[in-house]
């Protein structure tokens, strides 16, 4: 049954932990579904997404499309992820540290505009966990995202054409990458975001979410 509050099918964790163990991800269909999903669905249908260049040290590294960070959806995909049920859950499968909070943006990429962003490790910003969560229903080729450790060319995991609400989390750590490969044809639109340990989830909620609840 799935378990309202946290997304994730509680019946399911130890087959979770077995798959973090092995690949140092997970992959969990259907972590958003109904009126959740439906919701958040409909309000990007009207929203206008800028286009967003990655980089690190002055150095591009990637490009795609973003919705800017004051439009209300985000504050709505905030509001969902910053959820300490599922913090508690995502630690027992994982084993990580302590989850104080979520902090993510939404991401669009198309074909024949060149959106990729290449390897990369995301390991700033007390990030312990990454997630790409599916909000979009249109098909696409290309666009994989793709996990290896860092000093291997070996794939540990690859992931392609996402159904809306499907989730993938996977350990943030200096020994591993990943990246998004081209989107060569259709529409790819996904929430990302790390679950982090600071600030805690008291701060994050009174600095960042509170102040924003009117626009939701």
């Amino acid at each position: 049954m799935l378990a309202i509050r946290t997304f994730i099918d509680e019946s399911k964790i130890e087959s979770y932990k077995d798959e973090f163990t092995a690949t140092n991800c997970i992959f969990v269909p259907g972590f958003l579904s109904g009126s959740v999903l439906d919701n958040i669905l409909k309000k990007l249908r009207d929203t206008t997404f800028e286009t967003k260049f990655e980089t690190e040290s002055s150095q591009k590294f990637g490009k795609v499309l973003f919705v800017p960070l004051q439009n209300p959806v985000i504050f709505t995909f905030h509001l969902l992820l910053n959820n300490r049920d599922l913090f508690s859950v995502l630690e027992e499968i994982t084993g990580c540290a302590e989850i104080g909070n979520f902090m993510g943006r939404i991401h669009r990429s198309l074909g024949g505009e060149d959106h990729a962003i290449d390897w990369h490790a995301d390991t700033s910003d007390n990030r312990l966990l990454a997630m790409t969560l599916c909000l979009g229903t249109d098909q696409y080729t290309g666009g994989k995202l793709q996990l290896r450790e860092a000093d291997s060319e070996h794939i540990i995991r690859e992931f392609g054409q996402l159904n809306a609400g499907d989730a993938i989390l996977f350990k943030i750590s200096p020994g591993l990458k990943h990246r998004l490969t081209i989107v060569e044809t259709g529409c790819r639109t996904v929430g990302v975001g790390w679950f982090r340990s600071e600030p805690d989830f008291n701060t994050f909620a009174l600095s960042y979410l509170k102040p924003h609840q009117s626009h939701v």
